[in-house]
């Protein structure tokens, strides 16, 4: 079969690329044809122009290039009608990642003193929106062929579903009835697409791509010798990647020389927008190529840091981690761990020794108990759920397989 897949692919983020060539790659490796529709709207890309340096974002741009089947450009729901028109596909596939994420009109709404009224603000970007956002499935409608179009493994990003008024759930629940079938990668966005549809709507939850990265892709990772040459690494070390400020130098060389005392180096890899090197020896430079990015974790002896998708790059390879989240919604009533992607995964896995929630305003875990959590890290329990995950990936892609048979 020859299919569509509509996802974030080009954007200057490493994780966003490894869940696009992944489905790419389970596609290619069961015979299909896969091609990504290549819908990169212009102020999510001037966005990510101003927060990730230029010579980074040509290096994610060269991946695409390389590493990706895409489609002609599509700036718009016009243009992207247009392409797949053109393209013929027996199915579309839209996902994995934060499809779903949004700002309710009740998170926008503010007081304008000189008018002396409420009025509600526009969405930041296209893609926090429903009018002209393609990943609600409004489009499919329009498409001059009947296609089937499903969801896999798709996230909301802590979208606050609850203050969704009566008119925007009607306007989310006409683009989601254009689906065949809907997955979701948390239990937060089953809630949220259960607030939209209903509670008796299916909505399964399904691993992201990169849990399966290795067997869709694994040929295409550099070997660690490779690794370690080029980027003048010792053979054990253990990686700090983080982009906000909450940590500080000293806290951070404390944990660095308790690894030390166990033959550990310390190393500093960028997140896309920049590095915080924290004052170690040992620091991965930007720009930094994506397949590079995933091969560093895969081989390192730790990972201590934030974000989502170097945890699952983490769990998938049995490397040792340490979570310091930055996701999550707090609220009046304090703050909700399980609207957050990484703790839902970390919760999941059993591994919750090795995570601490910066919303939670609980006190920093001390220097030796992070070391002390990434020595006695359980490999085996981290390895079965990798497997597990990577089974429950398989099954969750076949069954989307199947309903455009």
């Amino acid at each position: 079969m020859k299919l569509g897949v509509l996802t974030y692919f080009g954007v200057p983020n490493f994780g966003a690329q490894l869940q696009a060539l992944s489905t790419v790659g389970f596609l290619q490796r069961k015979g299909h044809e896969a091609l990504v529709l290549n819908w990169y709207p212009n102020d999510l890309r001037a966005m990510y122009a101003r927060r990730v340096p230029s010579a980074q974002i040509q290096r994610h741009d060269a991946f695409t290039a390389s590493m990706l089947p895409i489609t002609m450009p599509c700036r718009n729901e016009e243009e992207l009608v247009r392409v797949i028109d053109e393209n013929d596909f027996d199915g579309l596939i839209h996902g994995s990642d934060a499809l779903f994420k949004y700002e309710p009109e009740k998170t926008r709404r503010h007081f304008r003193a000189r008018k002396l009224r409420f009025e509600v603000q526009k969405v930041s970007l296209v893609v926090e929106g429903i009018e002209g956002n393609p990943f609600w499935g409004h489009y499919v409608a329009s498409l001059k062929k009947r296609i089937p179009a499903s969801v896999y493994a798709v996230s909301s990003q802590h979208c606050p579903f609850q203050l969704l008024t009566l008119h925007e759930k009607r306007a989310l629940r006409k683009g989601l009835k254009n689906f065949a079938g809907i997955s979701v990668r948390d239990e937060w966005t089953r809630q949220m697409v259960h607030a939209i549809m209903g509670k008796e709507y299916q909505v399964d939850i399904n691993p992201d791509p990169v849990f399966a990265f290795n067997q869709n892709c694994g040929s295409k990772v550099p070997s660690k010798e490779d690794i370690l040459r080029r980027f003048g690494l010792p053979d054990h070390y253990v990686l700090f990647s983080f982009w906000t400020t909450a940590l500080k130098n000293d806290y951070v060389t404390r944990i660095a020389e308790e690894l030390k005392k166990h033959g550990l180096t310390s190393v500093a890899l960028p997140m896309p927008e920049r590095l915080i090197d924290f004052g170690l020896e040992y620091k991965v430079q930007l720009p930094l190529d994506t397949m590079d990015w995933y091969a560093l974790i895969k081989y390192a002896d730790g990972y201590i840091g934030e974000r989502m998708h170097p945890i699952v790059v983490a769990i998938h390879n049995a490397v040792p981690f340490f979570s310091f989240d930055e996701y999550g919604m707090t609220t009046a009533d304090g703050f909700h761990p399980e609207s957050s992607k990484t703790f839902l995964i970390v919760k999941d896995s059993g591994l919750l020794d090795s995570y601490y929630a910066y919303q939670s305003k609980a006190e920093l875990p001390s220097p030796e108990s992070v070391v002390r959590v990434l020595l006695n890290f359980d490999r085996k329990k981290c390895e079965a759920f990798a497997t597990e995950m990577q089974r429950k990936y398989e099954k969750g892609m076949d069954d989307l397989i199947d309903l455009f048979r």
